[in-house]
């Protein structure tokens, strides 16, 4: 079956840590965690840690455990970072990203409104035909299996036709048992169970791409 979509996550994928944002948003959500909750920065950083390791993201922890809060608020907080401040224009990104012949899709647990930001910042938001958030599936995200059937759904698309690019194992193996096909980008990582191809960082990526395409 030929692929037509190519699905991107967006932090730690487009982008990486090393430009320091995340520093940034970590300190948001341990300070907004330990605020809502009534709780020390130091249990919220922990809560944070838990959260991550079993669910995902904090969001879907506090969803979980803590439906008093405001998933609203949290959202807002969290990413109310100027992004200016770290990331720059990505030309090789958005000439890599204007060669692939698929249709492209940012699809993050986070919110429209960030990924919004970060790819006008990196310019690349012309080469996006829409953004999946988590608003958009309901505010569970990756890895949970109704996220990937809500976004194949979506875009009316099965998962055989579609890759998925993350830098998260997890998020490829769910994305893996709707069919999709799987790229890691992630520093020093390796195939593994769910995940087909492993790229160092995103432009590196390419020739993976063009191999499920079918060209080259």
């Amino acid at each position: 079956m030929p692929i037509t979509h190519l699905l991107f996550d967006l932090d730690d994928t487009l982008y990486t840590g090393a430009t320091g944002i995340f520093g940034e948003v970590g300190e948001r959500i341990v300070a907004w965690t330990a605020h809502a909750l009534g709780i020390s920065r130091e249990a919220a950083a922990d809560l944070r840690r838990e959260y991550f390791a079993l669910y995902g993201t904090t969001l879907a922890g506090l969803r979980q455990h803590h439906p008093e809060v405001d998933l609203e608020d949290y959202l807002y907080a969290v990413h109310d970072v100027d992004v200016t401040q770290y990331l720059v224009p990505d030309s090789a990104l958005g000439a890599m990203l204007s060669r692939l012949p698929a249709r492209k899709v940012i699809f993050t647990n986070g919110i429209s409104e960030w990924a919004e930001r970060i790819l006008a910042q990196l310019e690349v938001r012309e080469h996006f035909e829409r953004i999946i958030d988590i608003r958009a599936v309901d505010y569970v995200g990756k890895p949970y299996p109704l996220v990937y059937a809500k976004a194949l759904a979506l875009l009316g698309a099965s998962g055989p036709e579609c890759v998925l690019l993350d830098d998260q194992a997890r998020n490829l193996q769910g994305g893996a048992a709707f069919g999709m096909r799987t790229i890691l980008v992630r520093e020093d990582s390796v195939p593994e169970d769910g995940v087909e191809f492993a790229a160092p960082h995103i432009l590196a990526a390419e020739p993976y791409l063009w191999r499920l395409l079918g060209i080259g």
